[in-house]
This record gives C-alpha cells, structure tokens and sequence, in this order.
C-alpha cells in the first residue's frame, strides 16, 4: 500500500500546501454464539485511505475503500474542494514532520503473532477458533456449582485479527505498522430452586492468542453469576468500596478518560481546565499513558498522525503532570504532542488514551486484593457497573448500578442485589485509599482493583 500512498502524495502535493494519506487494512475472523450453539461465522477483509489536506489553514478530508490509483485521486480531489469551502483555522500549524518525531519509533514488543495470521491463513481456521469457543464452554462447566443451583450459557463470542496502518504525508513522514489481537468473551445465568436468576460475564483480550486462558473465561462467567445467587439488599449509606478493574474501566472509559483529554480541556469542558500542577487525587495514585508497553491492547509504533507513541505521566503521586495531545492540540498550547492522536481511515485524528495505566505512586500502596477491605467494619466489593454510559464528562457525576457485588460486614460476606452507587469520579479519585496487587488490562483501561475509602451506595 505504501507505493500506491506515495503515488497519490506525488498528485496531491502539487495541488495543495500539505497533504497526509492513512491507510488501513485488516482481516478479523469472529463467531458469536447463542447459547452453546455457534450463531454466526465471519471472515472480513477490509480496506481504506483517508485523505488530509491543508490549503492556507483551511483543512479538508475525504475517505474511500476504493484504493486503486483512479479512485483514490479522486478521493484526493474530493478533500481539496472540501478545504477550499472550509473555514480558516488559526490555531493549525502544520501536520507532523520527522523533526516532531525526533524521539524516534520504537519496534513495539508482545504485539504480533504469527499464529494468529496462520489462523486467519488457513481454510480450517473457522474450524481452530470453534474450538477455542469449545474451551470457553467446557470452562462454564468446570465450576462446581452448590446443589440446586443450575447455570448454563447465553452468549459468547471469539474473535481474531490482524490490522496494518500506513502513513505518508508531505513533511516527510512515512511510516507502517502492524499487529495482532484475539479477544473473547462469555455471558451466563444462573438460577436456583426459588426461580432466582442471575448474570455473569467474563472476557479478555490480548495480543498473543496463547495469553487468553478461554477455560478460565467461562469458570469465571460461571462463578460470577451462582455466587450472585441469594442477594440481599443493602441499606443506604457511605461505604469503602472495592472496584475490580472492570468496575475501574467501565466507570473511568466514561468520566476521567475523556476529563484528560486535551481537546475537552481547551473547549473547558473538563474539570481539570487550567488545573495542571495541581493536586487532584490521592498521593497513592499516579497514571500513566503509555502507547509503547508490551502486549498493551492498543500499543503501536506510531499514532495515528504518524508520531511516534511514548509513556506520558498525566498524574504523578496525586498532581495532574499532563493531558492527551495530538499535533494540533498540541500546537493549540505551544506543547509537543504526546502521541495519542487516534483515527480510522474514515475519521480525523482527536487526542485519546492508548494504554490508560492506572498505578500505585507508592510500592506500599500495594496490598493483595482479598485483602482490601479486610480493615473495614462495613464495605462493598463491585465486579462492575451498569450504566457508566449516562455519566457526565464535563463534571463526572454517575449514578450507576452495581452488578455482581459482594457486600462485607462484621467478617461476613453476602451477595448484593438492587443497588447502586453515586458520586463523582473527580472525588473517587480523591479518596483512593489502596490498590491491589491484580492489574488487568480492560480494552483501554490497565488497572487494578482499586479502595475508595468513602462513596454513596444506595439500596
């Protein structure tokens, strides 16, 4: 694909002050399932260029899955009659030259794996990945489930992939990468003798296809939901609470995530307008973004403007060190850009998380998970939330319902029903109290289990 960018580079540069081409390209095999029976098999092979380009400040895009030479000058054409009816932008400097990317591109590590492309290669691949599927199934099986409890499958899903980007523009910039994925996931009920019903979900996701234990996925769907069975519920109050690092991605993907985002602060529509350096959080936290981690998610050579991708401290022992920064936010602040400029082919690059790492700043910070609410008189253990979605970005208010949490008092532990928790994600950050010692990466999100000492649950 790089010769055919660099042939349309060559059309466009003469046409235009600055032109960038992102090309992408990607197989994905999936297979959902509806109960314990395979519903659909997918194979899709997909394909795209957009096209930037910049006439006096004015900027103007056009995209197409037609990718042979005609098409795509056309395409090319398209984006400069956009520019020319554009508005003049003052804030835009110039799109990304190699001198931006002076730091360098760093070979990403744990992000390709030659057994999935195979997988994707074969002719029996559909037939390797039911049986992946086959694993997640017999592991709802491996639970040992309490007489008169019952417990069986209602979906689930397997999917593997391979992507590659390509970027070329007129500063100079060109640039590829590629990578794999495979993800699953599996959703449960169970039920007992009295007609109670309950849900359990369990997925992951990883680069490598050996790093997702299928079996564990469905034992784990299986445990969630019977050990959900029998909830009781809970009187109104503020509680220390426990949030799992599902719990920790679901609230956080729609409150704080979007909070630091650069482009939400120079719109002051985040709470941390004008607040860097200040403390915002517990001392005990810190958070770091980081597009080159191995095995990350969303771990790349580049992003997607084509600068190369770092590890950003955005909080530091509780003080906020830093925001996400494409190229023109970045220009917006007179700051290098962080290389967390997101895209597809289709859309044009906004600043964003790519491996959003929430730590301990200190080591004693650190303490095992089971171990967490082991000091309180009273707590609640949430495995995740229903309805992060309706949360506000500009303030970070939630109310959200709780799913599969575990009530604590007294040493006695009991499954918890119909309840939910409220708040803000600005003041839950202000009362991490401890962390546990079980980081996962959810999608975007690394984290652990996470202790707030003090947030409003409801009955």
């Amino acid at each position: 694909m790089l010769d055919l960018l660099r042939t349309a580079l060559e059309f466009a540069a003469p046409r235009c002050d600055q032109v960038e081409l992102y090309g992408e390209k990607g197989d994905v095999l999936s297979i959902e399932l509806e109960r314990d029976e395979v519903k659909t098999v997918r194979y899709v092979k997909s394909i795209g260029i957009g096209v930037r380009v910049v006439i006096a400040n004015k900027i103007g895009f056009a995209h197409t899955t037609a990718v042979k030479q005609p098409n795509l000058e056309e395409c090319v054409t398209h984006a400069i009659k956009h520019a020319r009816v554009s508005e003049y932008d003052e804030h835009f400097r110039s799109l990304p030259s190699p001198q931006i990317g002076a730091r360098g591109y760093r070979t990403p590590e744990k992000t390709f794996d030659r057994t999935i492309i195979e997988l994707l290669g074969a002719e029996s691949g559909s037939d390797v990945a039911m049986g992946y599927c086959k694993e997640m199934l017999a592991g709802t099986s491996a639970y040992t489930l309490k007489p008169g409890i019952e417990c069986e499958p209602t979906e689930g899903s397997f999917t593997a992939g391979y992507d590659e980007i390509f970027i070329v523009n007129s500063e100079g910039v060109e640039i590829q990468d590629s990578g794999t994925y495979a993800s699953a996931g599996m959703s449960v009920v169970a039920r007992d003798g009295l007609g109670e019903e309950t849900s359990g979900y369990e997925s992951d996701v990883s680069r490598l296809l050996n790093e997702v234990d299928f079996g564990a996925i469905g034992t784990e769907a299986v445990r969630l939901a019977a050990e959900s069975l029998g909830g009781k519920a809970i009187q109104t109050k503020k509680l220390p609470v426990v949030f799992s690092p599902h719990a920790v991605q679901s609230l956080f993907a729609y409150t704080l995530i979007p909070q630091l985002s650069a482009e939400m602060v120079q719109r002051k529509q985040s709470p941390y307008y004008g607040r860097k350096g200040e403390t915002i959080a517990s001392e005990m936290l810190a958070i770091v973004d980081d597009g080159t981690m191995p095995l990350g998610v969303n771990t790349r050579k580049m992003d997607g403007e084509g600068v190369p991708t770092q590890s950003t401290t955005l909080l530091a022992k509780g003080v906020l060190t830093n925001f996400f920064y494409d190229t023109y936010t970045s220009a917006k602040d007179q700051v290098e850009s962080t290389g967390n400029a997101l895209r597809g082919f289709s859309s044009l690059p906004v600043p964003g998380p790519t491996n959003f790492i929430l730590k301990a700043a200190e080591g004693d910070a650190i303490v095992p998970t089971d171990e967490l609410l082991s000091n309180a008189k009273e707590g609640l253990f949430v495995h995740d939330v229903i309805g992060a979605h309706t949360a506000s970005r500009a303030s970070g208010d939630f109310s959200v319902v709780v799913q599969n949490a575990v009530a604590l008092k007294k040493g006695d532990s009991s499954p918890v029903k119909h309840a939910m928790i409220a708040g803000n994600s600005q003041e839950l950050l202000k009362h991490v109290e401890l962390l546990g010692d079980d980081t996962q990466q959810i999608y975007t999100v690394v984290s652990p289990s996470m202790l707030i000492s003090a947030v409003q649950v409801i009955g």
